[in-house]
């Protein structure tokens, strides 16, 4: 865990000082997590996956070493690796698939926009979310109708 506790904390831009000022606990404290010399209790930690925006089971499950899943994604957010496009046909990688409780022959929508990608969304339940995209003003249309 030491090594992943302080690759989070580097990555929210974090001396182990501000790390300890936000926890109320000794840089010390911070120091001896980070070189393995003693763990912080269970407070601890759910206060660690709060100021790093995970769940507490990454953080848990970085100390007990069960997976290396600690900085694995922030609540409710996935990064699920690289798939490939094969004959105009894209795999979802299995835990995509379990997360978003999808099976083989679930229709999907792709949603597109050109400066900020593509995404996907099963089709039940699209109606209204589609509607407020779409519907939604482009910056500058209020202008242009209003004569501002």
């Amino acid at each position: 865990m030491n090594e992943k506790l302080r690759q989070m904390r580097l990555s929210a831009k974090l001396t182990q000082e501000q790390l300890a000022e936000k926890m109320n606990v000794s840089r010390q404290a911070v120091a001896k997590w980070e070189n393995g010399d003693s763990v912080p209790d269970v407070i601890k930690c759910s206060e660690l996956a709060k100021i790093f925006d995970l769940e507490i089971e990454d953080i848990a499950a970085a100390f007990t070493d069960e997976e290396d899943v600690a900085y694995k994604h922030p609540k409710n957010k996935y990064m699920f690796g690289v798939s490939r496009i094969v004959d105009n046909r894209i795999i979802l990688p299995e835990e995509a698939m379990k997360i978003f409780n999808l099976k083989n022959g679930d229709d999907l929508i792709i949603l597109g926009d050109t400066m900020q990608g593509m995404a996907l969304m099963p089709k039940e339940g699209h109606t209204e979310f589609l509607s407020q995209i779409m519907n939604y003003p482009v910056l500058g249309d209020d202008e242009n109708e209003s004569g501002n």
